[in-house]
């Protein structure tokens, strides 16, 4: 039997997941305490807010392993280009290989809630703004002028993309970010 630490661990990884694919409110806690095989009392033990702060924890882990991917991902790319591309592309081969149902971890229940629980907001905000974070950074690396509102240029476009893909169960939308994102930073320098 998994240490109780491992509950707590389990019942995030799986809010995580079921939250991504399915949103907050198709969510329910007997489908996620099955997912995560704890025991029904672990959840209020460890969650004493409920749903509310098991979704909080799961965007911040789904952030934080956005982050992790996309460091190793993108590591050795020659240029931030490069690097923008093989993000596009790993987000390209994530929604195939879910049948369309995972794309970008945070936005959907971004678009559930953001506008009625302000601690799902702030964590949205958090996950997002660590995401810019990580592209402005790489930007600096690069010596590019303006990576601020480049960053957050290219995060607008990745997410738009991201969820037009979803939506039409196709990545032509994230093939033409590739594109337009390699304009922005060619314009940038």
């Amino acid at each position: 039997m998994p240490a109780p630490r491992a509950h707590r661990e389990r019942l995030v990884e799986a809010s995580a997941d079921l939250i991504q694919r399915k949103g907050y409110h198709s969510t329910g806690l007997a489908e996620i305490l099955t997912a995560s095989g704890a025991p029904r009392g672990s959840l209020y033990h460890y969650f004493p807010g409920g749903k509310e702060d098991l979704a909080c924890e799961a965007i911040a882990l789904s952030a934080a392993k956005v982050m992790q991917t996309l460091a190793t991902v993108t590591k050795g790319a020659r240029s931030p280009t490069t690097a923008l591309n093989k993000i596009a592309d790993h987000f390209a081969g994530q929604l195939t290989a879910s049948n369309f149902e995972k794309g970008c971890p945070v936005a959907t229940i971004t678009l559930e809630l953001a506008g009625d629980s302000t601690r799902i907001q702030e964590a949205c905000a958090a996950a997002y703004a660590a995401w810019q974070a990580g592209i402005e950074a790489m930007l600096v690396r690069a010596g590019i002028v303006g990576a601020k509102p480049l960053a957050e240029t290219l995060l607008m476009t990745l997410e738009g993309a991201l969820l037009l893909s979803r939506a039409r169960r196709d990545c032509a939308p994230l093939r033409l970010f590739k594109r337009h994102a390699a304009q922005l930073l060619g314009d940038a320098r």
